[in-house]
């Protein structure tokens, strides 16, 4: 009886001491998770979601992307790794959408599930509302209330972003006038350390997984995106912008594209206030058609400002989206319809070296004149040894995967083979996907001498590539860039040979060296050479693709088929060949749009 006691009392005091562990336990991480939601803004929680769902995506290739595996498991894995990742974007928000975005962007040699999954993102963000972003202005101007800086203020944001939210409003100092007031969400602060810590970890993660190389570019990002969350430096971004266009552009450049003045009143760290200008966004382009405005007319202008910025004035605007172009009737034109594009959200930009831009601008005359060994040397200097990989890369040429003979008739039968949706393509599908893993391992191996400036210039070219999709391809994207290329690579070459530390070499070109007038003179000549060559090559690409396109409708008139060819469309077809000849699986040119 009393051994039944002595018992009953230790197995009560065993219990009661878990129950007061558990109780303790439950404590402390209740409270964790309130000091993470409401001081944290959820960082350390969404931090932990991320990790989880990277490893999960990570030990699911490792595990089950096998060669024995047929080609719709393969693609099983993909979609789930697609799915996994968008709802980790979505539910994390702020930071993680911009993340979600750029692999969107950057997804040409991606499966298609990647794209189109994170496509989503793209959307406009859930906004905030007006109680929790006035402290963030308040702090921001020193105490100041809400009233005392604007006489009106939008109870509802106009446009809400990952990171930031517009409201329309009336400066006190101007009422006449309506501004945009771009305020920065109260999170974001809080957020951006652990984001990038989880950004940073998660790409060394990567790496040791897959032994791909992507920690390079991980510096360059977080850079980017902390000089993005600075509204006063995306203030001096766009007066920067518009200074260029008034000193260095021509007369129809400057009269074509418009940047809304800002008020420094009302502007620091976290709110930018600029004046309202009424357009109509490019993300509508049904609209603008209904509005009667030339798609051609809108790409030009839209081309051209961006051309000239990567190749003449050397900053350029890194995400020029639909929803940050306006399109309005030029306010100075009151007889006839003519466009002026607004261009908005100048956060981030990328400013190019001389070198760089000088360099990029004789990669585009190489590939205009089928210049190959400049290309290879180009490319080579940038750390590139694959120049085929590279040329896709700035969407001039399809990539050119090795042709082996003994290959042909494999890659013949695994095309087919997966036409007829059979398993006996499960291993060639593979292969080639491995290949393109080992040609990216290869290309970004030697990254240290590839120029931070290259990712943000290919993210702008091909973003307006995409807009010009959207419009229905009215304008030769290629020729009007090939132009600006000509034309900013000479004036370059003459500035430098004007230079008074500069000498004109035949061995070395225009090299820095002190000289006679006559070695001016001659690296004078020697731009003017360069420039009449560029625009003849580009004049006989057009000659050619001219009558290209006369043929094609000859033949329609004749055969009673559509016919409907441009520049990007014919590079559209060739690249999806030859990237579903290696890659094993079909190509959705629609990706190319990113």
């Amino acid at each position: 009886m009393t051994y039944r006691l002595g018992k009953g009392m230790f197995v009560g005091a065993l219990k009661q001491k878990w129950a007061k562990r558990a109780c303790l336990g439950t404590a402390v991480l209740l409270s964790g998770y309130i000091y993470d939601k409401e001081v944290q803004a959820s960082s350390i929680w969404r931090t932990a979601r991320t990790f989880s769902d990277v490893g999960i995506i990570c030990l699911d290739y490792k595990i089950n992307f096998r060669s024995e595996k047929g080609i719709d498991y393969l693609d099983k894995i993909h979609q789930r790794a697609a799915r996994r990742l968008l709802r980790c974007c979505r539910e994390n928000g702020g930071l993680f959408i911009k993340f979600g975005q750029s692999i969107a962007v950057q997804s040409s040699l991606l499966p298609p599930p990647f794209r189109k999954e994170l496509s989503v993102l793209y959307d406009n963000a859930p906004s905030v509302s007006v109680d929790k972003i006035a402290p963030v202005i308040e702090q921001s101007f020193g105490g100041k209330r809400m009233d005392d800086l604007f006489d009106e203020f939008s109870t509802e944001a106009v446009a809400s972003a990952s990171v930031a939210q517009v409201h329309v409003a009336r400066l006190k100092s101007d009422p006449s006038a309506k501004v945009a007031v771009k305020v920065q969400k109260p999170e974001i602060k809080l957020q951006i350390d652990w984001d990038l810590f989880t950004f940073r970890t998660c790409a060394r993660i990567i790496q040791y997984a897959f032994g791909i190389p992507i920690m390079w570019s991980v510096q360059e990002v977080e850079q980017r995106l902390r000089e993005e969350l600075d509204f006063e430096r995306e203030a001096n971004n766009s007066e920067l912008a518009q200074r260029d266009l008034d000193t260095l552009a021509d007369g129809w450049l400057k009269r074509a594209v418009y940047i809304p003045k800002v008020h420094w009143e009302a502007t620091c760290k976290q709110v930018l206030t600029t004046e309202w200008i009424d357009g109509t966004s490019l993300v509508d382009p049904g609209r603008l058609l209904e509005e009667k405005w030339s798609g051609r007319d809108i790409m030009e202008r839209m081309v051209s400002v961006f051309a000239f910025q990567i190749f003449v004035s050397g900053n350029v605007h890194g995400d020029p989206h639909p929803g940050n172009i306006l399109i309005r009737q030029h306010p100075q034109n009151k007889s006839r319809r003519e466009p002026q594009l607004v261009l908005l959200d100048h956060g981030l930009y990328v400013r190019e070296t001389q070198q760089f831009r000088k360099q990029y601008a004789e990669f585009w005359r190489a590939a205009v004149m089928g210049d190959k060994k400049t290309m290879k040397e180009i490319a080579r200097k940038w750390g590139m040894p694959d120049a085929g990989m590279f040329s896709a890369m700035v969407s001039l040429k399809p990539p050119q995967f090795g042709g082996r003979k003994h290959d042909k008739h494999k890659e013949q039968a695994g095309v087919q083979d997966q036409a007829d949706g059979s398993s006996g393509s499960s291993l060639g599908s593979y292969d080639r996907q491995m290949e393109i893993k080992k040609r990216a391992i290869s290309a970004l191996r030697d990254s240290s001498n590839l120029p931070p400036e290259l990712v943000f210039v290919v993210r702008n070219t091909n973003i307006v590539r995409a807009n010009n999709q959207s419009l229905g391809i009215p304008v030769n994207r290629i020729k009007i860039l090939g132009q600006y290329a000509a034309y900013g690579l000479r004036r370059m070459l003459v500035e430098e040979a004007w230079s008074s530390e500069r000498k004109y070499s035949h061995g070395g070109g225009v090299v820095p060296r002190r000289d006679s007038l006559i070695s001016r003179v001659a690296g004078v000549v020697a731009g003017e050479w360069s420039y009449v060559t560029f625009r003849v090559a580009l004049w006989a690409a057009g000659v050619g693709m001219a009558l290209y396109g006369l043929w094609g409708r000859v033949l329609s008139a004749v055969t009673g088929r559509p016919f409907n060819r441009d520049m990007d469309s014919v590079m559209d077809d060739a690249m999806r060949h030859a990237l579903e000849k290696r890659l094993g699986y079909r190509i959705d040119t629609s990706l190319f749009n990113a």
